[in-house]
C-alpha cells in the first residue's frame, strides 16, 4: 500500500450507547464497502453520552477502531485517567496540560504506513489549559519522521476555531475534521 493512496475514515462525536450500537452495527460493512486503511472516531461523549471509560474504549477498539479522540469531557469518567496514560490509541486534546492524564497525539500503523492523530481542544469557551495552535505545531514537531499521514481534530465550539486551524494547518497535514 502506498502512502500516497491511503484512506482514513473519521467518524466525529459518538454519542452514547446508541452511537456505540451503530457504529458496531455499520463498522464491519463500511470496512468491506470503502476499505479504509484507518478508522479514526471521537469518543468523547461515548460513555453515557459524556465522557469515555476504559471499558468503551476496548468496545471500540474491538470493533475495529484504529484511534479514539477525545474532548472537553476526557476526564469526566475518573476510572479511565489511567487507561488514558497506558493506551497509545487514545488521545486527549494535546492543549490541555501536560501534568494532565493521557497523550495528545498517537501513532497507528497500517501496512507500512503511520498516521499520526492529534487531538486538539477549542479555546473559545472550552477550557483547555494551552493554546490550541501553539499545541498543534508541537504536535507537528513531535511527529515528524513518524507519520506519513496526520489527521487532526479540531474539538471545539467555535466553528471559526475549526476553520482557522483548517487554514493554519493547510498544507502540513492531511486533514483537519471539527468535532463537539
Amino acid at each position: 500500500m502506498s502512502a500516497m493512496r491511503t484512506k482514513i475514515l473519521f467518524v466525529g462525536d459518538i454519542v452514547g450507547g446508541i452511537g456505540r450500537r451503530t457504529v458496531q452495527a455499520v463498522l464491519p460493512a463500511l470496512r468491506q464497502r470503502l476499505a479504509p486503511d484507518f478508522v479514526v472516531v471521537n469518543g468523547e461523549n461515548a460513555a453515557g453520552g459524556v465522557g469515555i471509560t476504559e471499558k468503551v474504549a476496548k468496545q471500540l477498539f474491538e470493533t475495529g477502531v484504529d484511534a479514539i479522540t477525545l474532548g472537553n469531557h476526557t476526564y469526566r469518567h475518573r476510572e479511565v485517567y489511567a487507561y488514558l496514560d497506558a493506551e497509545p490509541r487514545i488521545v486527549r486534546p494535546a492543549n490541555f496540560l501536560r501534568s494532565q492524564p493521557g497523550h495528545g497525539w498517537c501513532v497507528v500503523e497500517h501496512e507500512g504506513v503511520r498516521l499520526g492523530v492529534v487531538s486538539l481542544s477549542g479555546n473559545l469557551f472550552m477550557n483547555a489549559g494551552r493554546h490550541a495552535f501553539s499545541a498543534a505545531d508541537a504536535a507537528l514537531h513531535e511527529l515528524k519522521d513518524k507519520a506519513d499521514h496526520v489527521i487532526v481534530d479540531m474539538h471545539a465550539e467555535a466553528t471559526s476555531e475549526k476553520v482557522g486551524m483548517g487554514w493554519y494547518l493547510d498544507g502540513r497535514v492531511t486533514a483537519v475534521v471539527g468535532t463537539h
